[in-house]
């Protein structure tokens, strides 16, 4: 099925935006581009009835206003990964299926999957052509004449490959298992493949004792890019060290992150490296050091690729912004990455620049754009406590950062809310950046000291990632630059929502329990009488999530009444009280969110499951003492003898047919 939605927004404005893309269904966002003329393509999948999906591409102007939104679907599960525009405005998406009746025009290959790619018009109201692909698409990039190019991995032995580029051959029977990481181009026209090769290695560093070579030899490509002159170029990972690299290669003999470039006419590779040499054996894997995420590449043939690394000896330069790993480099030791990012000369040769990105936790580049100035503009995911932040105004695990054009220097350093801004990253001409999460927030970014004040993200107030996503009677917090203020207002819906806790960068609100039935519902901030940008929500009947110590672990009451810790751990049997919200409708507490409860009324809110099996509720309602919205549940432990070792034990709570993300409480051993 393929259906396409054109939308007249009105007029442009440069502004910086936040949305969210989600309505009753809930977005996956894969992809952003932005256009010359400021706009933002995003494409990614959406959830459907049961457990099929569809692929979606979307285009924002420059305010957030859906100017289209078009659909691509069979009955199966349909996932976009890559998404681009070619010189003319024309859309290509590419990804899985596993639809036996996928939409196809012009198709190359009419047997089903387990990969597609397709071409839309510029307004996405007509399928140019769309065709299965033998193989599961990771990701995509378009040259000037419409010809696109893949990558991926695949075990298929008959995988189709050309003269003069590597041929595998993969395997999927045998005494090992070989996968292998393919670099396709297809025609403008999707009709026929142009050129294809594929990167195969056999060998394992498995390490004295390791049972590992028995074990599958796994080698995939994650990343594309093309550049002016038609050089195709991947960015991929392996756990083997024989890949047919190139003579004068950067990196003859290594393991895990590696680059290859094919060149223009689809001949030859122009090189292909390894980037890194360590991998740490640990039986029965070995575990390579480097892992790329993401490539890009200049008009002058270098390459940019970007990813993270535990290796000590990754080919950080001299002058780099940051030239040592900041962490062990035993794995055994606990380990975390640093993300990275390394330049390479356009043979392959010689790294130009390299630099590690990070602070003492683990910290992973996904996403790379190079903006018209030269400088590369970094995305990804942090938990360094210390990870460079001074344009942010947010402690949230998403960084943007900016590396100047010599790797040198970051002018740009910010982090933003869990799941805000990590996914994907795309400069536009104007140097304003567009980024998006992977479960459906989508913004533009001026490289300004701050953002304008609006809303980035919405989070259950006792656990979960930022998304657009609320239920009825739910507490959340609301992030975002300058949106708090001493009299600050907020209405969901067009509804009051009690407030309970205002910052600088953060609101804390009850949503309404009127909004139960709506699809979805504007989240907009009130202050000094002036309204804020609304950001559109999804409303699910339920997200129940559980309140947490700083540790992390369940905020809970033991039997006693003494509060739950290490050194105060639960018996097991007996019954312990942990609080909750988004358990969402209840009639009792309808119009009472914002009033504090005097006393306890049962209202069978919830189930809890602890190490997969069901526990004893003897109470889920009212908090006493706490306002309408936060639930309080009791629920008994089970006997743990077969946990004896564990000091503690995990569970979820459910409600409305949602479960809540895994938490633990202390027990005694």
């Amino acid at each position: 099925m393929h259906a396409a939605v054109l939308l007249i927004a009105g007029t442009l404005s440069a502004a910086e935006f936040s949305t969210y893309i989600g309505d009753a269904n809930s977005y996956h966002i894969a992809r952003v581009v932005a256009d010359a003329a400021g706009n933002t393509y995003v494409a990614g999948n959406r959830d459907l009835a049961g457990p099929s999906t569809e692929v979606f591409v979307m285009k924002l102007d420059g305010a957030g206003a859906i100017l289209l939104f078009a659909t691509l679907s069979g009955k199966g599960s349909d996932t976009a990964q890559g998404l681009a525009l070619d010189s003319s405005g024309n859309i290509y998406v590419a990804g899985t299926t596993t639809s036996l009746n996928f939409p196809l025009r012009n198709a190359y290959q009419s047997t089903p999957g387990p990969g597609f790619v397709a071409e839309f018009n510029p307004d996405a109201t007509q399928l140019l052509y769309s065709t299965y692909f033998p193989a599961a698409v990771n990701a995509l990039a378009v040259d000037s004449a419409g010809n696109a190019y893949l990558t991926g991995s695949t075990f298929s032995p008959t995988f189709p490959v050309t003269p003069g580029l590597p041929a595998g051959p993969a395997s999927m029977f045998g005494t090992t298992a070989v996968s292998g990481a393919f670099l396709t181009k297809i025609s403008a026209t999707g009709d026929r493949i142009l050129y294809s090769g594929l990167i195969v290695g056999h060998n394992k560093d498995c390490g004295a004792g390791s049972s590992c070579f028995l074990s599958a030899r796994n080698t995939s490509g994650v990343a594309i890019a093309v550049d002016p002159t038609g050089g195709a170029y991947i960015a991929g990972n392996t756990d083997t060290n024989d890949l047919p690299v190139t003579s004068g290669a950067l990196l003859s003999k290594g393991t895990g992150a590696f680059v290859a470039k094919v060149n223009a006419a689809g001949t030859a590779l122009s090189y292909l490296t390894y980037i890194g040499p360590t991998s740490y054996p640990f039986v029965p894997f070995t575990n390579p050091a480097n892992n790329a995420k993401a490539i890009v590449a200049d008009a002058a043939g270098n390459a940019y690729v970007a990813g993270s690394t535990f290796d000590p000896v990754f080919p950080a330069t001299n002058g780099a912004y940051q030239t040592v790993f900041d962490g062990p480099s035993d794995l055994s030791a606990g380990s975390v990455p640093d993300a990275f990012v390394l330049k390479l000369d356009p043979a392959g040769a010689t790294a130009i620049w390299g630099t590690y990105i990070g602070g003492s936790g683990a910290d992973v580049a996904n996403a790379l754009s190079l903006d018209s100035s030269g400088s590369l503009w970094v995305a990804g995911t942090t938990t360094s406590p210390d990870f460079p932040n001074a344009q942010g105004w947010s402690r949230g695990g998403d960084f943007v950062v900016e590396l100047n054009a010599t790797g040198s220097l970051l002018p740009y350093a910010a982090r933003f809310p869990n799941d805000a801004a990590a996914q994907s990253i795309s400069a536009d001409p104007a140097g304003l950046l567009h980024v998006a999460g992977p479960t459906g927030l989508v913004s533009t970014i001026a490289a300004a000291p701050l953002p304008a004040p609006r809303i980035f993200g919405i989070t259950n107030a006792a656990a979960g990632n930022a998304s657009g996503r609320i239920s009825p009677g739910e507490v959340i917090a609301i992030y975002g630059p300058h949106i708090g203020a001493a009299g600050s207002q907020v209405l969901i819906g067009g509804l009051n929502a009690p407030v309970l806790y205002v910052s600088d960068s953060q609101i804390n609100a009850i949503v309404p329990f009127d909004v139960v039935g709506r699809s979805t519902a504007s989240v907009q901030i009130v202050s000094k009488a002036t309204a804020g940008p609304g950001l559109p929500a999804g409303v699910d009947a339920a997200d129940p999530e559980v309140f947490r110590n700083p540790d992390g672990y369940a905020t809970a009451l033991n039997q006693d009444g003494t509060l739950n810790s290490p050194s105060n751990p639960a018996a097991e049997g007996s019954v312990i009280a942990i609080w909750a919200t988004g358990t969402g409708y209840s009639s009792f507490l309808d119009g009472r969110e914002g009033q504090v409860v005097a006393g306890a009324q049962n209202l069978y809110c919830c189930q809890v499951t602890v190490m997969e099996s069901p526990a004893e509720v003897l109470y889920g309602g009212t908090a006493p003492g706490l306002v309408g919205g936060v639930m309080q549940v009791n629920f008994r432990l089970p006997l743990i003898e077969f946990f004896a070792a564990q000091s503690y034990l995990e569970f979820t709570l459910q409600a409305g047919g949602q479960a809540s993300l895994p938490v633990r409480v202390y027990v005694t051993q």
